[in-house]
């Protein structure tokens, strides 16, 4: 696996928040990250890498966990790294 769950999560975030709100672009990442699991999954049971399948729902309970009673601060730990990325990205 190249890139970890949350990695991953991060960059559905970065792509929906281009269009929506702080809310509804987590939302749709935390959704976005769930499909991306199944789908991982289904191509590592393809394979018969049971590992990957191990450490893909680990991964993916731990956001649960991080999600789960209180996403602001996650939110807000997203938002202030995309506004980072803008800024390193912006030409000075």
């Amino acid at each position: 696996m190249d890139e970890i769950l949350m990695a991953t999560f991060k960059r559905y975030y970065a792509d929906y928040r281009g269009a929506s709100n702080v809310d509804q672009s987590f939302s749709d990442a935390y959704q976005a990250i769930a499909y991306h699991v199944i789908e991982q999954t289904e191509q590592f049971a393809q394979e018969g890498n049971l590992a990957d399948i191990q450490n893909l729902i680990r991964e993916f309970k731990e956001i649960g966990l991080v999600v789960g009673p209180s996403n602001d601060s996650l939110k807000e730990r997203f938002e202030q790294e995309l506004v980072e990325q803008v800024l390193d990205r912006t030409p000075t």
